[in-house]
Order: C-alpha cells, then structure tokens, then sequence
C-alpha cells in the first residue's frame, strides 16, 4: 500500500471522476492557510496515479501497457478558471495556473509570486484578469514541461537534447529538487536512452553549458566507449574547452587505471587467480586488463567472458597454425571467476569515482585561460609621447594614462574620430582637465599600437599571441594602416609562430579574434604537422567548435587536392610525365601493367601510338604506354600516405625532390637504366620543378577557403 499525502485545490478533489481504483479518499484536515488537505491511498503505480487525477481526466484504464492516450497540449491544460496568479514566457505566452503548486515546488517561484503579488493592481496585469503575473525569462515549451512535472497531469518531456538540457537546467535554477528527480526518473524510463554513445560528446558539452554535473559525468563516461577522430563533424558545434576536458578526462582514466591495477592488492588478486587455475598460458588475464586501461569501455562481463572463450576455444592463428584451447581454464569454477571479477569491477569503479571527484571538469567551469592580454605590465612611456601638447588622455584596462593627440587617433581610426564628436566626453579627474577615453586594452598592448601610430620606431609585442592581440585592437578600432604595418613587419622578422605547436595556438587566437589572412597562414603551416587530440593537448581550449571544423575541412581539401595532384602525374598521356615514355627497360612491367589496368580487348591509344588490342593470348601489338614502376609507386605511396591527414604531417613540396632522386637512384643501381638516366639528366630537373610547383598550387588551392 502506498500513501500519498499532498496540498490539493477544491476545484480538484471536485472534478476528480469515479471510478479511480483508490482504496480511501479522505479529507482528513483543512489547513486555513495551505488549503485542503488530501491523503491519498492506493495500490496504483504512481505514475498512473499521477495520470488519473488530472481534472475532467477519463477514466484510468484497465490494461496499465495499453498505448498512453494522446497529451493535451500544454497552453490548455495551464488556463485554469480557478487561477489565481499568471505566468508569462520569454516569449510572452501565458499560463494561468494555482499558485498553491508552484510555491510548493519552488521557493524562487515562490519568492517572485510574493512579489508579484504586493505589487498586485498596477496597469501591468490588469489584463489578466486581475490576477498577479510573473515574468519568467524560459521558452513557452520548456515552462509548460516543467509545469507538467510541478501539476498532477501527464509529464510531458522535451522532443530534443538540448531542450531536455534546457528543462534540466531551468528545474535546477529554481530550485525544484523534487521535480528534477522526477525528470530524470521519467528520462530513464524512456525506450531510448536519452544520453546514448552515439550523441555523447554533444551531450557532454549540452551539459556542461547547462551545468548539469550528473549528466556530465553519465555523457563523458560515454564518450570512453570511442576513439574521438578530430576530423568528426559533430565536433564543429562543440566549444574546445569542452573538447579538452574530455581529453583529459580520457587520459587521467587510463593512467588511473594503469596506476590502480598494478597496486598490490590487484596483483595479489592476478596472481591468486592464475595459481588457482594452474594456467600454463597466464597472459590471457593481463591481456584483458590491458584493454581495459587501452579502453575502459571494454570493462563488461561480456567482454570478459569473450576474452576466456578465445582463451579456451581451439582456433587457427594468422599463420594458419592450430592453437589448442588452455585445458587447465576450461572447466574455471564459477566461483573463481567470479570473485576475480569483483576485485576487479572494485578497483576500476573506485578509480573512476576517485578521479571524477578530483577533476575540475565535469560540471564546474575551468578556471582563467592562457589567452591573450590576461597579464598586463606598467612600462614607462616613450618620452615622445608624454608631452605637454597632449590633448587627451588613453586610460587602459589596468588604469595606465597614455597622453596622446586626437589628431593623431582620430586620422587613424573611424572609432575614435566617431568618439570624439560626442558631447558628453569625460573631463572628470583628469590632470590639467583633458578628456579621458577608457579602452578595454591593457598598457602593453596599447604602448605596442602608439608606437605605430607616431613616426617613431615600432615595438610589436614578443609573443605571437600578443601580436594577433594586437592585429585584433587595430581590426576593432578599424585601423586599416596599422594593421598592414604589423602584418608587414610580422612578415619581414622571424615569426614565433613557426615553434612547435604554437601553429594549432595561433590559428585558434587569429579565428577567436575574426583575423582571416592570420587563420590562413597557420592553417598553411599545421599541415607540417600532425592533428590529433592528443597532439593539440592543452591548446584544444583555446579552440571554437567552428574553428576546430574549419580546420579539419581545410585539412580535408588540402588532401583531396593533393592525391588529385598526384593522380595527374601518373597520367602518361598528357603532363610532365609523358617525357617517361619509351623506356626499354620497362617492356615486361608495362605490359603486366597494361594487362591489369586496361584489361582484354580494349583499345589504348596514346601519344605516337597506332592502336592496338590485349586478346589474351598473343602479345599486344602495341604496348600501353605507362608511367615507369619506380616512379608509379612513389606517387601511389604517396597517395596512400595522405589517408592519414590527421595522424601524420602532409608532405612538404620541397620534400618530394630527395624522395624522387632516392627511387631513381634505386631504380639505376647496380643496372644503371640509361633511358631514365638520361631522361633525368635532360629533363629530370624541369620534371622536379613542375611537381613541386603543383603540390604548392594544390596547398593554396585549399587555403583560398579562409578568404571567403
């Protein structure tokens, strides 16, 4: 027997229909100040319980797994004749609803009907009735869900992710802890999971904006069940300072695990495991956990007992030798097994409690960013600048006077001249009275773009970060010259962005920071490197869903444009490569080669070249003219390499000349080939020229996207 004991309006109990499979209702006490008060008690199911005392509700029916009747929609079960105050959505629909429920659920809502209330009479609810209203800063369909779960009618969930997110969200910003259990209970209860593998990066990052820790943690733990590629377009909508809690997340696991399961205790639990099997092949166990710290996903009895079955089955090995099934572990007690199992599920859960206790991810936000401008520094002022025929004062971000002239800002920037014609400039505590101009820009900053603006030698900042800080505040206070002078004394110095990693960080600043010619020279310079999670390691932060997908698009283009690039040099008919044609040497691999791509019968015509015909049996009369082996299978390498465009670097254009002396030359020793020789010789420099110069044409090609 279960009791429910609850606050319920007159107009309720009034128009609850019979028969409602209750065993007693009994008004039981009248509260003068909450209402009546009803105990309800009953065998139901709660949620059937819930559904059977909505007002002018049918009948409960009989079969409970019966298909749930259609829901009414929500903007007429929330108009209530009895209302007694009125909510109002972001997007101004109304919800006229007992206020007995809300302030039940909710102490916020409470307190902002007790004020809405004391200002009970103004002009701003006269049309409603004249009941108070409460302006809520929710959507209409987040609101009438939310009020599904707060009344006695059917809950009525959000159709998508981040509308769920949304729910969860707004039910925890008010304070609705009962009401948020009742939204995950009815979530968990759904056919299809409503955080899944397949949307669990999305999910993650969906509730971490939300700050719903518990979803956090149940998506990332999803997320462990995959090899995140970079390269996945789902991570375009995704912020990379979400993108690098998950990667750290995934590493702090496995070197947890690598930690946790070499303790004592666990290979105490190994080794006593191995003795009581008398196993001779005992590294079936220390396989298996080795995948689990490799992935913890495959930490499941299933994948357990598959790993015992390819222990103890007969199989054939990839030498296509017979492997017989370990006797000793054919016949394990369940026992055994078992107790290895828990020692082993304790060791892995702990450890992953442990670690999403510990982590500042997973539902707090990250503490302050290595980004650009976080530390300004008080330098002293060019004595060219601090003079007495200032007019006007630049106050940085950390409070730095800078006396300058208006003349000299406002022929530079549109932004300050605009300023400047304003009436109501401030000439409040200011020395000698000049007009101040507050600018968010720290003192290091704004000292580097002065020194471009007045005739004196420049000071760009030391750092490239700082730099693209710099091109920013110029683009911003649409300083057009000053931009071309940066941009020009970036490209006459030895430019920072060439160290290491520092690539991946630029471009991530240059896009934050809307600078297009900066996105598209880093772009240009991380194909020499390889891009992976691992590899961007701490810089994915700095990085914008959209960026991070722009990135791998360009990578994407630059590897399609190259493998083109190369097909066209294994074309002989037409190109550069045509001067390969006629080696004598090559007359058995160009007729195996003939053989397998043009097949029988077909014509082949080429350059100089009658036509002539395979039939299977007697030589062709002219053999299909084909690119030489040695130089066919360095560009069919070559496009083999670049299925890895994220794993590895691309080829540099100024690289392919040592790799193509390297095939000639094996291709000439010990039997030198004196037709590629001398082909080399005569036309072998112009041939490496045209390639290189292609290969750097198709990388442009896929850099014009940034332009756009």
């Amino acid at each position: 027997m279960i009791q429910y004991r609850g606050f319920a309006s007159t107009a309720l109990v009034r128009n609850l229909k019979e028969p409602l499979a209750l065993d007693v209702i009994n008004l039981v006490r009248h509260d003068a100040s909450h209402g009546p008060c009803v105990d309800f008690e009953h065998t139901l199911d709660p949620c059937l319980f819930m559904a059977t005392i909505t007002p002018d509700s049918p009948s409960p029916r009989a079969d409970p797994l019966a298909d749930p009747d259609p829901v009414e929609p929500a903007n007429v079960l929330f108009d209530d004749p009895e209302a007694d105050v009125v909510l109002r959505s972001r997007d101004s629909h109304t919800f006229r609803v007992l206020k007995l429920y809300i302030i039940r659920s909710s102490t916020v809502l409470d307190d902002l009907i007790r004020a809405a209330s004391d200002s009970f009479g103004t002009a701003n609810v006269s049309n409603n009735g004249g009941l108070p209203e409460v302006q809520l800063s929710d959507s209409s369909t987040i609101l009438s869900s939310l009020l599904s779960f707060i009344f006695p009618i059917p809950p009525v969930l959000p159709s998508t992710l981040e509308e769920t997110m949304e729910l969860l969200s707004v039910a925890q910003k008010y304070e609705m802890s009962t009401v948020l259990t009742h939204i995950r209970g009815s979530l968990a209860l759904q056919d299809l999971p409503f955080i899944c593998k397949e949307n669990a990066f999305l999910a993650y990052s969906v509730a971490r904006r939300y700050g719903l820790r518990k979803e956090a943690i149940q998506a990332a733990r999803l997320t462990l069940k995959f090899t995140p590629m970079i390269e996945s377009p789902e991570f375009g909508v995704i912020p990379g300072t979400h993108l690098h809690e998950l990667w750290n997340y995934h590493k702090t696991v496995r070197a947890q695990l690598l930690s946790d399961l070499s303790l004592p205790g666990a290979a105490a639990a190994f080794n006593a495991t191995l003795n009581g099997l008398k196993c001779t092949r005992r590294t079936w166990i220390q396989t298996y956990v080795r995948s689990i710290i490799d992935s913890p996903s495959l930490f499941d009895p299933i994948e357990f007992q598959m790993a015992l079955a390819r222990h103890t089955t007969n199989k054939i090995d990839s030498s296509w030798n017979s492997v017989v099934g370990c006797p000793h572990c054919t016949n394990i007690p369940v026992e055994t097994m078992r107790t290895f199992w828990k020692a082993l599920a304790s060791t892995v859960h702990r450890c992953m409690e442990t670690i999403e206790s510990e982590l500042s991810i997973l539902g707090t936000e990250m503490g302050s960013e290595n980004r650009i401008g976080s530390h300004a520094t008080h330098l002293p002022l060019p004595e060219c600048l601090d003079t007495g025929e200032a007019d006007i004062i630049v106050r940085t971000s950390d409070l730095v006077d800078f006396l300058v002239h208006k003349s000299v800002l406002a022929t530079s920037s549109s932004v300050f001249r605009d300023m400047f014609t304003l009436p109501n400039l401030s000439k409040d505590g200011t020395t000698d009275g000049l007009p101040v101009v507050d600018i968010s820009e720290d003192a290091e900053l704004v000292r580097s773009l002065i020194t471009i603006l007045y005739p004196i030698p420049s000071e760009l900042p030391a750092s490239y970060d700082k730099t693209l800080a710099l091109l920013a505040a110029a683009q911003k206070y649409e300083m057009d010259a000053v931009q071309s002078s940066i941009r020009a004394e970036v490209a006459c110095g030895p430019s920072p962005i060439l160290d290491g990693m520092q690539v991946f960080r630029a471009y991530a600043i240059a896009s934050s920071s809307g600078l297009r010619p900066e996105m598209e020279m880093a772009a240009r310079l991380t194909l020499d490197q390889p891009m992976t999670f691992d590899h961007l390691g701490d810089e994915l932060r700095l990085f914008e869903g959209r960026a991070l997908r722009e990135l791998s698009s360009f990578r994407e283009q630059c590897r399609d444009n190259l493998a083109l690039c190369f097909k066209s040099f294994l074309d002989i008919d037409s190109g550069p490569s045509k001067i390969w044609v006629g080696c004598p040497g090559h007359k058995t691999e160009q007729l195996d080669s003939a053989r397998n791509i043009f097949g029988r019968g077909r014509e082949r015509r080429g350059p100089g070249h009658s036509s002539g015909s395979w039939n299977g049996s007697d030589e062709p009369k002219e053999t299909a003219p084909v690119l030489p082996p040695w130089l066919h299978d360095l560009f069919t390498r070559e496009i083999g390499e670049l299925k890895h465009a994220f794993t590895r670097p691309f080829i540099k254009p100024s690289s392919i000349r040592g790799k193509y002396l390297e095939a000639l030359q094996s291709h000439s020793s010990p039997d030198l080939c004196t037709f590629c020789v001398r082909v080399y010789v005569m036309k072998g420099e112009w041939y490496c020229v045209q390639l290189e110069q292609a290969l750097v044409h198709s990388r442009e090609k896929a850099s014009t996207m940034f332009s756009l």
